[in-house]
């Protein structure tokens, strides 16, 4: 829906004979920067640190490391049927707002380019973390590592959230379902074996 709301928009922008026609496509990019992108990146959680701690540390050993990652990317998380289509909405609409930044300012339409400019830095930061987790946990890159080791622990961090965040809300059956998919992982069992105490770690991480 989103892509074809701005394909129409970004056709009447150069194709309509209207003064203001050539903002019209900036609509909707400005908009989705402003009211849809900060639940993203500003990171702010759907209950209280404490409370999100408090309830992992029953089960997890490394429950602070989990509630840092769950709280970064609470949204990517709380979402995991619809974060996707959010990443390729924003993936859309930052490459609109920065084609729309050129040709603003080639027209010496400076304000306009600049705002532009603004919403296509915002979406583009949105579309790193919208669906982070997941897209971490599905690259082999991240999971194997190599020889950046922050890499394979974000992975682990990743892969852990997913199944963490079912913990927070137990009655959600896609959350459920989604960490039961991730669980069944042959190295995420391994990691669960160290740091989940249902599945036999220990109290100390």
């Amino acid at each position: 829906m989103i892509f074809v709301i701005n394909v129409t928009a970004i056709y009447a922008s150069f194709s309509l004979n209207h003064m203001n026609a050539i903002y019209w496509g900036a609509i909707l990019p400005v908009l989705y920067a402003i009211v849809v992108a900060p639940h993203a990146l500003i990171g702010r959680p759907g209950m209280p640190r404490a409370a999100i701690t408090k309830a992992l540390i029953a089960k997890w050993n490394n429950a602070d490391d989990l509630s840092r990652y769950i709280i970064q990317y609470w949204m990517a998380l709380a979402y995991p049927s619809t974060s996707w289509k959010k990443r390729r909405n924003s993936v859309t609409l930052y490459l609109t707002s920065f084609f729309l930044c050129a040709c603003y300012f080639a027209k010496e339409s400076f304000v306009a380019g600049l705002i532009m400019f603004l919403a296509g830095y915002v979406l583009y930061q949105m579309s790193l973390r919208v669906d982070r987790p997941r897209l971490v946990y599905a690259n082999p890159e991240f999971r194997v590592g190599g020889n950046d080791e922050s890499s394979r622990r974000e992975w682990e961090l990743a892969a852990m959230s997913i199944i963490a965040f079912a913990d927070l809300y137990p009655d959600d059956g896609t959350l459920k379902e989604s960490a039961n998919q991730v669980s069944e992982d042959g190295d995420v069992k391994f990691l669960l074996a160290h740091h989940r105490y249902d599945h036999g770690a220990s109290w100390a991480s």
